[in-house]
């Protein structure tokens, strides 16, 4: 029974401290929390454009992989989110 707490709590230590987020200081003193670097991708610009049906129009990005994508802004919540476009 030991045994079993003793692993269950390493687990749980271990996925704890997986789980915490980077934090910085800035020039003031004051601490910034950043974000993994491994998560964030650079928007790699392609020149092209992508026009809706409603004529609008957005730059298309490249991703690592090769996929195509713009980035939309949701109309309720506002935030930014990438739209993947299908090529053939």
């Amino acid at each position: 029974m030991k045994k079993v707490t003793l692993i269950l709590s390493l687990f749980l230590a271990s996925f704890v401290a997986f789980s915490q987020t980077k934090v910085a200081t800035d020039s003031k003193g004051n601490f910034i929390a950043q974000k993994d670097s491994k998560m964030q991708s650079k928007n790699k610009p392609t020149g092209k454009t992508f026009t809706t049906a409603k004529g609008e129009q957005f730059p298309v990005y490249i991703t690592d992989k090769g996929k195509y994508y713009v980035l939309r802004t949701s109309k309720e919540t506002g935030n930014e989110y990438k739209q993947y476009l299908k090529t053939e």
